[in-house]
C-alpha cells in the first residue's frame, strides 16, 4: 500500500500536511496530464496537416518540446511524495534504525540542495534570455518559466511528506533547511569552498557515492556536476539548467511518452491480453507451457510497448499467478517474467534505442530495424532455457495443443496489435513518419481500438493511465536532462579522447575492443541504472568504435543488449526488483532463479557481438 493510500485508510481527519499535498497532487497532476495529452494532439496535428491537407504546421515540433519540458518538471514534485524517482537500493537496508534516520536526512538534503540550485539557476537563466522563439514567436524565456515554480513545489513536497509520521516527521523539513544552509554557504556568501580537485574524479565520486546512498539517479548526476563546479568553475548554474533543458527537450524524445502511452492503453484496452491469448494457443502444449507463453507474449508485446519495466510488471501481474497455479516454483515463475522483459527494449519500438539515439545521434530508424533479429534471438534462447530448466525440474506439459481453428481465431483477434508493430517499423524505415510522429499515431490507434474493444473502459481508468504515463515519462526525461551537463563535463575534460588513446595503446583489434566494451558494459549494468548507463557510456565509447571501424548501429545494439542484461543482475537488477515487488517473491530468490537465463542471454549477447549479421543483416538487405 502506498503512503497516500495508507493515510486515506486511517480514521479521523487527515493531517493538514497530507491535505496540502493532496491539493498539490490534484493540481500538478492535472497539469501533467494536460501536457501529455497536448503532446499527443499537437504531434498528431502535425501528421494530419502534412498528409491530409498537404500543409506543414511549423510550430508543432517546438510546441511539443516545450510541453515535454513542462511535463518533466511537473512530474518531479509528484514523484517526491511516493519516492518514485528512479533510484538504486543502496546501503539503507543494511543500516541500524538510527543510521537509517540519518541516511534519510542526508538523501533529503542532497535532493533539496540540487533542487534549490536548479531553482535559482533557472531564475538567472530567465533573466538572461531575450527575444522570441523560432516557431511559436513567444518570449523565449517562457520555455524555462515553469522550472522555478516546479522546484519550489518540489521543496514543499520534500518538507511536508513525512510530517504525518511519528518517528521521522521533521526529516523532510530538516533536509530542506540543511540544503538551504549549504546553498547560502557555498553559492551565495561563498563562505565555504572546496579544494581544487580533478572535476571528472570529483563528479564521478559524488555520483557513485550518491547512487550507493540511494539518492535518485538524476539528482545524483546533477549533484555530481554541482559539487565539481564548486571545486573547479566549469558551468554557471544557469548553463547547467540550460543543458538540462536542451538534453531533455529534443523532438526525438517526445516519442518516449507517446510509445509509453500506446503500451499502457493497449494494456487497459485489452489488446495486451489478446497477445497473451494468441501466444497461449501457439505454445501452451510445450513443456512448462505457461512459462513459454510468458516469454512469447512478452516478446510480441515488445513490438508495441518499448518499456521493459512496463513489460515486467504486466507479465508479473497477469502470468505469474497462472504459472504458479500450474505447479511451477514462484521463484522460477518470477525469473521467467523478469528475463522475458529484456527483449522489450531490443525489439522496436524501444525507449532504450530512443535514449541511445538522443545521446549519440545514431539513426533510431536503423536501430529499430537492427533490433528485430536480436530481439527474436533473445526470445528464442529464453524459450529454450525454459525447456531445459523445466526438464530438470520435472515440469510436464499440462495443456492440450490448440487446434488450428483456435489459433486462427486468436490470431485474428491479435491482428490489430501485430499490424501496429509492422506499421511502426515500416513508417520509420521508409521515412513515412518520424519516431515521435509514429509514437503519436500508435497512441491514437491504441486509444481508438482500446475504446472500441473495451466499451466499459471508465474515465477513472483512463485518467489513471494518463497520470502514470505522465509520471513515468517525466522521470525518464529528467534522467536524460540531468545526464546532459554530466556528459558535457566528461567531454570538456577530454574523457572520450582518453578512451580512444587507451584503445589505440592497449587494444589491437576490433574483436578485442568488443570484448573490452562488453566487459565494461556488463559491469556497469550491475551497478548503474540502465538509462543512466546508456546516456553516459554510449557517447563516451562512440569515438573508440569509430576508430576501429565498428558499425555504429551494431555498437548501439551491443550497448542495449548488454545493459538490458544488467536489468537482471544483482545488486541493482531493476527488472528483478519490479517483478519481486509485484509477485511478493523475495528478490534474493528471484536473482538465484535467474542464473540459467543470464547464462543463456550471455550466449545470445556473444552472437550479437561477434556475428554482425544478427543485428545488421536486415539493413544490409536494404530493409
Amino acid at each position: 500500500m502506498t503512503e497516500a493510500a495508507a493515510l486515506e485508510s486511517r480514521p479521523g481527519p487527515r493531517p493538514l500536511s497530507a491535505r496540502t499535498l493532496d491539493a498539490l497532487d490534484a493540481t500538478v497532476g492535472a497539469l501533467a496530464v494536460f501536457c501529455l495529452v497536448s503532446i499527443a494532439l499537437v504531434t498528431l496535428a502535425g501528421v494530419v496537416s502534412r498528409y491530409v491537407f498537404s500543409a506543414s504546421l511549423t510550430w508543432t515540433a517546438e510546441a511539443g518540446q516545450w510541453l515535454f519540458i513542462y511535463l518533466i518538471f511537473l512530474g518531479v514534485p509528484l514523484a517526491h511524495r511516493e519516492r518514485l524517482h528512479i533510484a538504486i537500493a543502496g546501503l539503507d537496508a543494511l543500516l541500524s534504525p538510527g543510521l537509517k534516520r540519518a541516511h534519510q536526512v542526508l538523501v533529503n538534503t542532497a535532493v533539496a540542495y540540487a533542487t534549490i540550485v536548479v531553482m535559482f539557476g533557472a531564475q538567472k537563466l530567465i533573466a538572461l534570455i531575450g527575444g522570441l522563439s523560432t516557431a511559436l514567436a513567444l518570449p523565449a524565456w517562457l520555455q524555462y518559466a515553469g522550472i522555478p515554480a516546479s522546484c519550489a513545489v518540489g521543496l514543499v513536497y520534500i518538507a511536508l511528506r513525512d510530517l504525518d509520521r511519528p518517528t521521522d516527521r521533521y526529516f523532510g523539513v530538516l533536509g530542506v533547511g540543511l540544503a538551504g544552509a549549504l546553498y547560502w554557504l557555498f553559492d551565495v556568501a561563498r563562505v565555504a569552498t572546496l579544494p581544487e580537485i580533478d572535476p571528472v574524479l570529483l563528479m564521478s565520486g559524488v555520483f557513485f557515492g550518491g547512487l550507493l546512498l540511494g539518492v535518485p539517479v538524476a539528482f545524483a548526476m546533477l549533484l555530481g556536476v554541482l559539487i565539481a563546479n564548486l571545486s573547479v568553475d566549469l558551468l554557471p548554474t544557469a548553463a547547467i539548467v540550460q543543458n538540462v533543458v536542451r538534453g531533455s527537450g529534443q523532438f526525438l524524445l517526445l516519442a518516449i511518452p507517446l510509445f509509453l502511452l500506446a503500451g499502457a492503453l493497449m494494456d487497459v484496452g485489452g489488446l495486451a491480453q489478446r497477445l497473451i491469448e494468441f501466444s497461449h494457443t501457439l505454445v501452451r502444449h510445450m513443456r512448462a507451457g505457461m512459462a513459454q507463453v510468458t516469454i512469447l507474449a512478452a516478446t510480441l508485446y515488445g513490438g508495441v510497448s518499448g518499456s521493459s519495466n512496463a513489460n515486467a510488471a504486466l507479465t508479473a501481474r497477469l502470468l505469474h499467478p497462472a504459472m504458479v497455479k500450474d505447479g511451477y516454483k514462484p521463484s522460477f515463475s518470477a525469473a521467467v517474467c523478469a528475463s522475458a522483459a529484456v527483449s522489450d527494449n531490443i525489439i522496436p519500438p524501444s525507449v532504450g534505442m530512443l535514449i541511445v539515439g538522443a545521446a549519440t545521434g545514431i539513426s533510431v530508424g536503423q536501430m529499430f530495424v537492427a533490433g528485430i533479429v536480436p530481439g527474436i534471438l533473445f526470445g528464442a534462447i529464453l524459450m529454450a532455457t525454459v525447456w531445459f530448466v523445466a526438464r530438470r525440474e520435472g515440469y510436464k506439459p499440462n495443456a492440450a495443443r490448440a487446434s488450428w481453428r483456435e489459433r486462427a481465431g486468436a490470431a485474428g483477434a491479435a491482428i490489430p496489435v501485430l499490424l501496429l508493430a509492422v506499421f511502426i517499423i515500416v513508417s520509420l524505415r521508409f521515412g513515412i513518419a518520424t519516431p515521435t510522429e509514429t509514437g503519436a499515431l500508435a497512441a491514437a490507434f491504441s486509444f481508438v481500438v482500446g475504446i472500441w474493444t473495451m466499451r466499459g473502459l471508465s474515465l477513472a481508468t483512463l485518467w489513471r493511465v494518463l497520470s502514470q504515463t505522465a509520471l513515468d515519462s517525466a522521470m525518464i526525461g529528467l534522467l536524460i536532462g540531468a545526464a546532459t551537463p554530466f556528459a558535457f563535463v566528461l567531454t570538456t575534460e577530454n574523457v572520450p579522447q582518453s578512451i580512444v588513446a587507451f584503445g589505440e595503446t592497449w587494444l589491437s583489434e576490433a574483436w578485442v575492443v568488443l570484448l573490452f566494451l562488453n566487459g565494461v558494459l556488463l559491469l556497469a549494468g550491475m551497478f548503474m541504472d540502465i538509462g543512466a548507463a546508456m546516456l553516459i557510456l554510449s557517447p563516451l565509447f562512440l569515438p573508440l568504435i569509430d576508430r576501429f571501424g565498428i558499425e555504429q548501429v551494431h555498437f548501439a545494439l551491443i550497448v542495449i543488449c548488454n545493459l538490458m542484461i544488467g536489468g537482471l543482475t544483482p545488486p541493482v537488477g531493476m527488472l528483478a526488483y519490479i517483478v519481486s515487488t509485484v509477485t511478493r517473491v523475495p528478490v534474493v530468490e528471484v536473482f538465484a532463479a535467474l542464473w540459467p537465463f543470464l547464462f543463456a542471454l550471455l550466449v545470445a549477447l556473444a552472437l550479437v557481438t561477434y556475428v554482425p549479421a544478427v543485428s545488421m543483416g536486415l539493413l544490409w538487405l536494404g530493409l
